[in-house]
């Protein structure tokens, strides 16, 4: 599945990014390749930008959902695009 980030400058494979709330703002949603050190000025993509946590985990859980679609339909790779976007703040 691909992973499009809530601006849609981010399109990346969901299988090589590590997916989480930002730790400075728990209202944003980051992503980072893993084995990237955050630390040594490694990029931190931002994949969506919320005006609440409830909404960040909220967009989390429909990427979760999204993926795990893909495993439960049967042939659903095939019946459904293999992309998630981050939905805007007002869509959630």
């Amino acid at each position: 599945m691909r992973i499009i980030s809530q601006n849609g400058l981010l399109d990346a494979p969901y299988e090589l990014l590590a997916i989480s709330p930002y730790s400075g703002n728990m209202a944003t949603i980051v992503g980072t390749f893993p084995g990237n050190d955050i630390g040594k000025g490694d990029r931190v993509y931002i994949l969506g930008e919320y005006s609440s946590e409830e909404k960040a985990i909220k967009a989390m859980e429909m990427c979760r959902e999204k993926y795990q679609g893909f495993f439960t339909k049967g042939n659903c790779m095939l019946d459904h695009p293999k992309v998630f976007r981050f939905p805007a703040d007002d869509e959630i």
